[in-house]
């Protein structure tokens, strides 16, 4: 029985030594440092004992270590205010203005800017009379406005010049031959060649109709107005306006329209109801124009009115 317990011991002690556990810094008594007497078996299993119980006793009385908890102050950091980055070239249209292919009125219109609407400047021409802009939609994006219709803000000293395109192209139309009556021997037909023609590419705007119903008005009744504008040009116009005037003595108009633009050989019908408040002997003249404000440049200036006359407004 004491060989057991001495065995077991002996286990007990081999596995606490071989675990290395050191928790702490504790101090322990040692058993006595006297050597037992190896020949006494008794003596042997109680030292082995004392210094299992010593090991143990080691172990369990470590000191727990304490942790220390450490809280991070946060460093605050302050966001700098937005500056404000400089502001980008524009112009601002200034009236309902053309907007065209090159730096001139010769050239083709390609669109319009409303009253008020903006775009970026990217460039000018040499003499500083029209802007080169930003505009969507048209070969390469950009086109021209003139200085005169626009404002313009955030330029800068120096603007890139931007050479001007070369003018729309001519069309050349070859006239068919003409027959003359008679050649200078009298010997038959002489036939004419003319040399070709050049003809540049340009809207022409024109009244093509012109009613009003009932044709002689009815003071405070209704008058129907029916106009037709119509291109009869090889270029399309761009925006431009066509007014009515009840009266050509009227000083305001009494019906007005607004049109982005018009194909070559392209028309619109326009119509108002109209009112007169007055009657007037009918040996007036009522007027309507197409291109009131003079924005497109046309092969003929000379025929953007129609008229009804005589006219005017009974009382019954």
């Amino acid at each position: 029985m004491r060989t057991k317990v001495l065995l077991s011991v002996l286990v007990l002690f081999s596995l606490l030594t071989s675990c290395n556990l050191q928790v702490g810094q504790t101090s322990v008594t040692q058993p006595s440092e006297t050597e037992p007497d190896s020949s006494d078996p008794n003596a042997l299993a109680t030292a082995v004992e004392l210094t299992a119980v010593a090991r143990v006793t080691e172990i369990a009385g470590s000191a727990v270590p304490l942790t220390a908890t450490v809280t991070a102050t946060p460093t605050l950091t302050s966001t700098p205010a937005p500056v404000a980055g400089p502001c980008s070239p524009m112009v601002t249209a200034a009236v309902n203005a053309n907007v065209r292919s090159g730096p001139g009125t010769a050239y083709d219109v390609v669109g319009s800017l409303t009253l008020g609407q903006t775009a970026t400047i990217v460039g000018r021409n040499d003499a500083y009379t029209w802007w080169y802009i930003d505009y969507p939609g048209v070969s390469g994006n950009h086109a021209w406005i003139a200085g005169s219709v626009v404002t313009s803000a955030c330029v800068p000293a120096v603007v890139q010049v931007v050479a001007a395109p070369p003018l729309p192209t001519a069309v050349v139309v070859e006239s068919p031959p003409t027959e003359v009556s008679e050649d200078d021997d009298g010997d038959g037909p002489l036939i004419v060649i003319p040399g070709p023609i050049l003809i540049l590419k340009k809207p022409d705007l024109i009244v093509s109709e012109f009613t009003i119903t009932p044709a002689i008005p009815v003071m405070g009744q209704n008058a129907h107005v029916r106009i037709g504008a119509y291109n009869q040009g090889n270029a399309a116009s761009g925006q431009f306006t066509v007014v009515w005037y009840g009266l050509s003595t009227f000083a305001n108009t009494s019906c007005s329209w607004t049109l982005d633009s018009m194909v070559a050989h392209g028309g619109r019908i326009l119509q108002c109801d109209f009112v007169f408040q007055s009657w007037y002997p009918i040996n007036k003249t009522s007027l309507a124009i197409v291109d009131a404000n003079n924005q497109v440049n046309e092969s003929n200036e000379g025929n953007n009115q129609g008229t009804i006359s005589p006219f005017g407004v009974t009382d019954h």
